[in-house]
């Protein structure tokens, strides 16, 4: 995507250039503000090197206790982000659906692993259409 290319091109050789690169570094090399290419979209600052699964899951530990003060992971932040979605009642059956997809999950684990809702909140829906059915149809069902 262009955003992408433009991170690539403009903004990661800025980001390397930041820190000195140590002796004996893979860092890529810099020339005339041009990065060598390197398949991996993000980089170690210090080394050049490509961030590792352990890297990231400390970057985002440490942000989320820097701004909430409390301790998570990746896992846990992806499992917050999927039980708000769900809780939050706004999303169509073809988001949910897609956002299981993207996760790896079926549309049914995830409906059985991230709806917490209470048995009362999850009916209500219902309730309220026969309410709404009763009042517009003067009588019936409720």
């Amino acid at each position: 995507t262009p955003d992408i290319d433009d991170f690539l091109v403009r903004w990661r050789p800025a980001l390397l250039r930041s820190s000195s690169p140590s002796e004996g570094s893979t860092r890529a090399a810099i020339d005339d503000g041009i990065v060598d290419p390197s398949p991996f979209l993000f980089l170690q600052p210090r080394t050049g090197n490509p961030l590792t699964a352990n890297s990231v899951y400390q970057i985002v530990s440490r942000c989320c206790y820097k701004y909430k003060q409390k301790k998570t992971n990746p896992h846990l932040l992806r499992d917050m982000i999927v039980t708000h979605v769900r809780k939050n009642g706004d999303a169509s059956e073809k988001e949910l659906e897609a956002l299981a997809l993207f996760m790896g999950h079926s549309i049914q684990m995830q409906r059985d692993s991230y709806d917490r809702r209470t048995l009362e909140q999850k009916v209500s829906p219902a309730v309220k259409l026969m309410q709404d059915m009763n009042s517009l149809g003067g009588g019936g069902i409720l």
